[in-house]
């Protein structure tokens, strides 16, 4: 008798445990309706990654941290997710939008970088960021090479260019173009 009680109460509680998981993935709003394939602004990092300095406290749009490049530094921390990672499905725009600030007058950019597992690059496009001591937003829809693998790598990154003095980067996203 307590063998088939045990019987029950397990067939019971499986019962409640995949009608919950039901209710739980009805709940959940489809991501691609909004078409946002990456978005961050930076709060998330913290802990998670290795110690970098572009990740930072001096600056930032919202929150308290954003990502900077100076003098000392020619790239920031990048993003970097394969193709088919962001997306199951294919696409053939997206649009980069960010923040960006320089603390004087000189060049820094958002650069959207696609590259194959070898390392060669695919698909090159930057942002300039011009605004001097003050948020700017930039952004800008990209077109996509017909020719991309799904395991080609994205990367995100700011880049100094000719910047000697510290540029900052905040509010990243990454979002489908239709």
């Amino acid at each position: 008798m307590p063998r088939l009680t045990t019987w029950i109460a397990l067939a019971l509680l499986m019962t409640a445990c995949s009608h919950d998981a039901n209710k739980t993935k009805e709940k959940i709003p489809e991501v691609a309706a909004d078409r946002v394939l990456f978005t961050t602004s930076f709060e998330d990092f913290e802990g998670w990654v290795a110690e970098n300095p572009s990740l930072n406290k001096e600056k930032a749009h919202t929150g308290q941290y954003s990502i900077k490049v100076d003098q000392n530094m020619e790239f920031s921390q990048t993003y970097t997710n394969q193709l088919a990672r962001l997306s199951p499905k294919r696409f053939d725009k997206v649009r980069l939008t960010a923040w960006g600030y320089l603390t004087a007058p000189s060049a820094a950019a958002l650069v959207f970088q696609i590259t194959r597992a070898d390392q060669t690059s695919v698909f090159y496009e930057k942002i300039d960021i011009n605004k001097v001591n003050s948020w700017e937003q930039v952004s800008k829809v990209l077109t996509l090479p017909t020719v991309l693998d799904p395991m080609d790598q994205v990367r995100i990154y700011l880049w100094r260019a000719s910047a000697t003095a510290p540029a900052y980067l905040d509010d990243v996203k990454l979002s489908v173009e239709p």
